[in-house]
Protein backbone atom coordinates (compact mmCIF):
# COMPACT_ATOMS: atom_id res chain seq x y z
CA UNK A 1 0.00 0.00 0.00
CA UNK A 2 1.20 3.01 -0.75
CA UNK A 3 2.52 5.50 1.64
CA UNK A 4 1.95 9.38 0.33
CA UNK A 5 -1.10 11.07 1.28
CA UNK A 6 -2.26 8.08 3.30
CA UNK A 7 -4.47 10.09 6.38
CA UNK A 8 -4.79 9.14 9.87
CA UNK A 9 -6.93 11.21 12.48
CA UNK A 10 -6.86 11.11 15.94
CA UNK A 11 -8.57 13.31 18.61
CA UNK A 12 -6.78 14.69 21.32
CA UNK A 13 -7.64 17.51 23.78
CA UNK A 14 -10.97 17.95 21.87
CA UNK A 15 -9.40 18.33 18.89
CA UNK A 16 -9.17 16.22 15.63
CA UNK A 17 -5.85 16.52 14.11
CA UNK A 18 -4.84 14.97 10.55
CA UNK A 19 -1.60 13.31 9.65
CA UNK A 20 -0.47 12.65 6.26
CA UNK A 21 2.11 10.60 5.16
CA UNK A 22 4.51 12.96 2.77
CA UNK A 23 5.91 9.18 1.02
CA UNK A 24 9.16 7.85 1.73
CA UNK A 25 11.67 10.29 -0.50
CA UNK A 26 9.91 13.23 1.71
CA UNK A 27 9.87 11.25 4.96
CA UNK A 28 13.68 10.37 4.47
CA UNK A 29 14.13 14.61 3.67
CA UNK A 30 11.95 15.34 7.04
CA UNK A 31 14.80 13.31 8.67
CA UNK A 32 17.49 14.38 7.26
CA UNK A 33 16.67 18.35 7.43
CA UNK A 34 16.17 17.97 11.18
CA UNK A 35 19.75 16.66 12.00
CA UNK A 36 22.61 19.10 13.45
CA UNK A 37 26.01 19.52 12.41
CA UNK A 38 27.35 16.25 14.16
CA UNK A 39 24.59 14.48 12.95
CA UNK A 40 22.05 14.25 16.03
CA UNK A 41 18.37 14.52 15.46
CA UNK A 42 17.01 17.83 16.44
CA UNK A 43 13.71 17.86 18.21
CA UNK A 44 13.09 21.06 17.83
CA UNK A 45 13.41 21.09 13.95
CA UNK A 46 12.01 17.42 13.90
CA UNK A 47 8.30 18.84 14.96
CA UNK A 48 8.98 22.22 13.43
CA UNK A 49 8.94 19.86 10.07
CA UNK A 50 6.55 17.62 11.26
CA UNK A 51 4.11 20.64 11.47
CA UNK A 52 5.02 21.46 8.11
CA UNK A 53 4.45 18.67 5.82
CA UNK A 54 2.41 16.32 8.36
CA UNK A 55 0.54 17.57 11.01
CA UNK A 56 -2.76 19.27 10.61
CA UNK A 57 -5.99 19.98 13.16
CA UNK A 58 -9.27 19.92 11.39
CA UNK A 59 -11.15 23.15 11.85
CA UNK A 60 -15.16 23.04 10.80
CA UNK A 61 -14.68 20.23 8.63
CA UNK A 62 -11.19 21.88 6.95
CA UNK A 63 -7.85 21.24 7.45
CA UNK A 64 -5.56 23.71 8.79
CA UNK A 65 -1.89 23.77 8.58
CA UNK A 66 -0.70 24.84 12.35
CA UNK A 67 2.89 25.90 14.00
CA UNK A 68 4.05 25.16 17.63
CA UNK A 69 2.42 28.96 18.40
CA UNK A 70 -0.85 26.81 18.29
CA UNK A 71 -0.07 24.67 20.85
CA UNK A 72 0.26 27.97 23.05
CA UNK A 73 -3.56 27.67 23.70
CA UNK A 74 -3.31 24.29 26.00
CA UNK A 75 -2.38 24.87 29.36
CA UNK A 76 0.60 22.24 29.38
CA UNK A 77 2.94 20.76 26.85
CA UNK A 78 1.30 17.33 27.35
CA UNK A 79 -0.84 18.03 24.19
CA UNK A 80 1.98 19.04 21.83
CA UNK A 81 4.10 16.21 23.08
CA UNK A 82 1.09 13.52 22.49
CA UNK A 83 0.68 15.20 18.95
CA UNK A 84 4.11 14.95 18.08
CA UNK A 85 4.63 11.42 19.60
CA UNK A 86 1.38 10.58 17.68
CA UNK A 87 2.98 11.99 14.27
CA UNK A 88 6.12 10.36 14.65
CA UNK A 89 4.59 6.78 15.16
CA UNK A 90 2.39 7.85 11.99
CA UNK A 91 5.46 8.59 9.79
CA UNK A 92 8.33 6.25 10.58
CA UNK A 93 6.33 3.08 11.27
Amino acid sequence: MAMKNKQEKKEIAGKTFIFQHPGLEATLDIRERSKDAAGNTSEKELYKEFLEHVVFVEEEGVPKRINIEYFEEFESMKVFTEVMRAASKFIFR
